[in-house]
């Protein structure tokens, strides 16, 4: 299909270079390493001359061992790790950006990046970020000494972990890793539509496999083969809905960058029509904390984020020809494919790369993965057009971009993307609960064996609250297992420590 491009505003925004890296075996490589090689890649793929020299922005995204204490390393780090970058690539950009945490990030960038180009603020702008998590682990237990240290004198816009904090009543009740937000979202989900643990189990496995099979025709997974939806189901159980198989893998060397500039610039450097890549549709949009959330089994901001992006880029679900959607657990893909119509049964491609559990989950980075792979994609078929959904926090924070090679015209420097805050509600938590009705629960599984239980539950004031078993009430959590609480009442004693409180009684009257 000819495409126009001689009426393109000057100032037009235009993603230009893509790149991806893994190493599948274990080595030394460090995660700023892996970026880097990720990021030369991406230069080279927009086939202009001049390209490092004119770099004006170099954003690294936050590394998983900068975000939280359960992968923090002891092998060194950078200060300034866009610096890094730059150093090994030989830039020298004016701006140097370290992102918040959050698999949003690669998109929520990619928008606020493509406003600046419009708007003249920036001219070129790489966006990379890595994980060598697989390295670090592999080294950690082997006690070797890697130096990964790097410490530059260079400015640096180190914005923060950003705003996704759990609160208190949640930690203390043992929500502290996404697998039991995610699993209480899922439960939720599962009796919305009132379907039996097996065939919950059954569906979701079901979508796990396809991605798995789409991740097994990658060169970039992490790793290689296809996995069936039986030997999902049966691999070690960490939930009552999940299996070690169906969630994200960290554990990866695995990197991704995107070169973005404008018409004006790609024009000057010589980077070929056939290069361009146009977002036309872009939103972006923060929910509510998961246990104070009207509907827990669903994202009210994840639907308006996704709407808003079809508005501005004039279109509907089925006229996605590419879709990627961000799938740390199976209910992050089944979120996005209910709002968009779309079936969960494998039988529509809702990934490009194949997923977090299968492709690899590189941290914060994953869905720079997913727009390179759009961006490669949309250029063997330039009258397509695609989605890529990110998702952080826990079912939180969503971005989306719609994109294509045909020409956009919307004026990214002025255009809002963002949803209002006023589109969102939540519940009143309870501080002082006694008694309430379960809303959604978390089976926790050690060594194959129901060993504790979270519940949400809420008042008969319509006040919500998280409790869970004592450390050694198993028999409760068994209980739990056995027959599904939910609507149930549920009594609560206060725990060893603040704002913990102790499942003690289940009916089943």
């Amino acid at each position: 299909m000819a495409v126009d491009f001689s009426s393109l505003a000057p100032n037009t925004p235009i993603v230009v270079g893509a790149g991806q890296h893994v190493e599948r075996d274990v080595g030394t490589t460090s995660h700023l390493a892996m970026a880097t090689r990720a990021a030369a890649m991406a230069v080279s793929d927009c086939g202009g001359t001049g390209i490092v020299e004119n770099i004006d922005t170099i954003c690294a995204i936050r590394l998983f061992s900068d975000s939280a204490p359960n992968w923090q390393s002891d092998l060194g780090r950078s200060n300034n790790p866009p610096e890094s970058i730059a150093t090994a690539i030989g830039a020298s950009p004016r701006h140097r950006i370290y992102s918040h945490a959050g698999g949003n990030e690669p998109q929520a960038l990619l928008m606020e990046f493509f406003s600046d180009i419009a708007a003249g603020e920036r001219e070129m702008v790489l966006l990379a970020g890595a994980e060598a998590l697989r390295n670090q682990r592999k080294a950690q237990q082997q006690g070797l000494h890697l130096d990964w240290n790097e410490e530059f004198t260079a400015p640096l816009e180190d914005r923060g972990i950003g705003n996704i904090y759990p609160d208190p009543q949640e930690i203390a009740n043992g929500m502290v890793m996404p697998l039991h937000y995610y699993t209480l979202i899922e439960q939720a989900r599962r009796n919305d539509l009132g379907m039996s643990r097996e065939a919950y189990l059954d569906e979701t496995t079901k979508l796990m496999a396809s991605f798995s099979e789409i991740a097994s025709n990658n060169s970039y997974a992490q790793w290689p083969g296809a996995i069936s939806a039986a030997q999902i189901r049966d691999a070690e159980p960490l939930t009552h809905l999940y299996t070690k198989r169906m969630i994200a893998q960290d554990s990866v060397n695995q990197g991704a960058a995107l070169l973005l500039t404008s018409v004006a610039k790609a024009r000057e450097l010589g980077i070929p029509e056939d290069r361009w890549v146009f977002m036309h549709g872009a939103a972006q949009g923060t929910d509510v904390d998961v246990s104070v959330r009207p509907t827990p089994g669903t994202s009210v901001v994840a639907g308006n984020v996704l709407d808003k992006a079809m508005d501005m880029a004039g279109c509907k679900p089925a006229d996605m020809d590419l879709i990627d959607i961000y799938s740390c657990f199976p209910c992050a893909v089944s979120e996005i494919s209910d709002h968009l119509g779309l079936p969960a049964d494998g039988s529509v491609p809702l990934t490009l790369t194949g997923g977090l559990p299968f492709f690899g989950g590189p941290g914060n980075n994953y869905s720079m993965h997913g727009i390179a792979e759009m961006v490669w994609q949309l250029r063997k078929a330039p009258e397509q057009r695609g989605l890529v959904h990110a998702n952080g926090g826990f079912l939180t924070k969503h971005a989306a971009g719609i994109f294509s090679c045909v020409p956009s015209t919307i004026d990214w420097a002025t255009v809002e993307t963002r949803i209002s805050p006023d589109a969102t509600t939540s519940c009143e938590r309870a501080n002082n609960p006694e008694t309430g009705v379960v809303i959604s629960y978390c089976v926790n599984f050690y060594k194959g064996t129901p060993a504790t239980a979270i519940v949400l539950a809420e008042t008969d004031a319509g006040q919500r609250f998280v409790c869970c078993t004592a450390p050694t009430d198993t028999d409760t959590a068994q209980r739990v297992l056995a027959a599904d609480p939910t609507g149930e009442r549920v009594a609560v004693v206060p725990g060893e420590q603040e704002h913990n409180w102790h499942l003690r009684l289940v009916s089943n009257s």
